[in-house]
This record gives structure tokens, C-alpha cells and sequence, in this order.
């Protein structure tokens, strides 16, 4: 009876999602939507660890943004600080010639990161979503694409 119970607590323990791993350090697969017109938007972004920060660059449309964010962890009691492998956020700060703006991200069950950013100037907040590269994710909400979505469009500012 120990042991048909021991067994059924392993298949059990077998069958259960596994949280997705945190540590927002890699290369992803970026797709998003522009606040100003609604398109969707494609590229990539890749995230270090510096240190205490996280670096953050991202290529859209030919034009790189670069950023800077801090870790942060949920549950019971919510810290935000140093970048570490647990973090299950990212808070970033980014920029590139023709401005700046903010953005944060939020690990998902799946592994997958969905932000939401704004920038200078901006009126509107805009979603991201980053999955590891070459795995397949589409937007909750798409929009109609474009390709020179995360240029600045009506504002001279940045996007990420």
C-alpha cells in the first residue's frame, strides 16, 4: 500500500507543470504593437546580466534601442533591486537617437515575457511580448503589421 502510494505521489508529481524558469538573461523573439497606429511590430531583443543591472538592446526595423533595467521578484512579499537568475520581473529604462522611454516585463507561465512600454512624450501605454528565440508566440490583441512599427512615428520619441 507505501509503495502503490509512493508511485502514484511520483506520477503525480510527474504530470505537473513545472513553473517556467526565470532569469530574464537571452535572446528573444520580440513582437509588439505601436501606441501611435496600432501596428504590430517584429524583432529581437537580447538581455545580460551587467553586474547589478540587466543590459537591454533591442532591434526593430533596423533600429537598435539599448536599455537598462533592474530584477524584481513576486509572491508574498514583491522586491524589486539587483538583477538576478530568479527574477520573474524586469524594469527597464531605454533609449536610442531619437529619444526614451520605459517599459516593464513580466514572466509568464508559459516562458514567454509580456511588457508593457511608453515613451517620451507619449500619450499611450503599448504592449510587448518576448519569447525565447525561435519559438513561435503571437500577440493577444494583433494588429495590423507594418514594417517600420517602433520608429518614432508622431513623436520624436524612442521605442524600445
Amino acid at each position: 500500500m507505501i509503495r502503490h502510494n509512493l508511485y502514484t505521489l511520483c506520477v503525480l508529481v510527474g504530470l505537473t507543470a513545472t513553473p517556467a524558469l526565470a532569469d530574464p538573461a537571452g535572446t528573444y523573439d520580440v513582437t509588439g504593437v505601436n501606441p501611435d497606429d496600432g501596428g504590430e511590430y517584429h524583432g529581437t531583443v537580447t538581455v545580460s546580466r551587467t553586474g547589478e543591472t540587466y543590459s537591454v538592446t533591442w532591434t526593430i526595423a533596423g533600429t537598435q534601442s539599448n536599455g537598462v533595467g533592474i530584477g524584481g521578484k513576486r509572491g508574498s512579499k514583491e522586491t524589486t533591486g539587483v538583477a538576478s537568475v530568479d527574477d520573474d520581473m524586469i524594469t527597464i529604462g531605454y533609449g536610442n537617437e531619437s529619444g526614451f522611454g520605459i517599459s516593464q516585463y513580466d514572466l509568464q507561465p508559459d516562458g514567454s515575457w509580456k511588457g508593457r512600454w511608453a515613451y517620451a512624450d507619449g500619450e499611450k501605454v503599448s504592449t510587448e511580448t518576448w519569447t525565447r528565440a525561435g519559438a513561435a508566440r503571437s500577440l493577444e490583441l494583433p494588429k495590423t503589421p507594418t514594417s517600420e512599427a517602433m520608429k518614432p512615428m508622431s513623436s520624436p520619441a524612442a521605442r524600445p
